[in-house]
């Protein structure tokens, strides 16, 4: 059982502060909002990221994924910030389904629906960030392979001799090499 603080108390109580476990949910709903903000940022510098790599563009891919290891690090630490927060005394964390219970049980309704319309918020924009993610990927994939077929086809053609394969590999079943030594003079 979460033991909320009377609504006056709210604002003014401490994560994890003292005997008995008093969850500040402001603080909570304001971690949420940060949560928000950063996957927006992630979204956004995921289709950044698509984007340089359909131009193949190293210097801008770079900067992009600079930005979305920062990125990643905030996101990291509100993490860690809501999960100290919402702790249970013995070190379990509770759902938000369970959070919201224990607000519509202590006659907090206008919270645990605010609570619970912020978190599908969040989880929606998580599954978004992951869908761009995915063609990230993919992208990745194909230029990858394009690029791995340029090489091959380069490879191919400066080889004169026919030591390289179509492969771009050395291919010595194939090859023959004509040498010749001069033994008249």
């Amino acid at each position: 059982m979460i033991n909320l603080p009377p609504p006056t108390q709210r604002i003014k109580s401490k994560p994890n502060a003292g005997p008995s476990h008093r969850l500040d949910v402001q603080r909570l709903e304001s971690l949420l909002v940060d949560l928000e903000h950063e996957h927006e940022n992630l979204l956004e510098l995921a289709g950044q990221q698509r984007d340089a790599i359909i131009r193949a563009d190293t210097k801008d891919l770079g900067q992009v994924v600079e930005k979305t290891t920062q990125t990643l690090g905030r996101i990291a630490h509100i993490e860690q910030d809501r999960q100290k927060i919402i702790a249970l005394p013995d070190g379990s964390i509770p759902t938000v389904h369970q959070i919201a219970a224990q607000l519509i049980e202590q006659n907090d309704q206008h919270l645990a629906d605010s609570l619970t319309q912020r978190s599908k918020s969040l989880r929606t924009l998580m599954l978004k960030v992951n869908e761009e993610h995915k063609a990230v990927r993919q992208a990745s994939e194909a230029l990858s392979t394009h690029m791995n077929g340029l090489i091959k086809q380069v490879s191919a053609k400066l080889s004169h001799t026919g030591t390289y394969s179509r492969r771009g590999a050395v291919d010595p079943g194939k090859s023959q090499v004509v040498s010749s030594l001069d033994t008249v003079h």
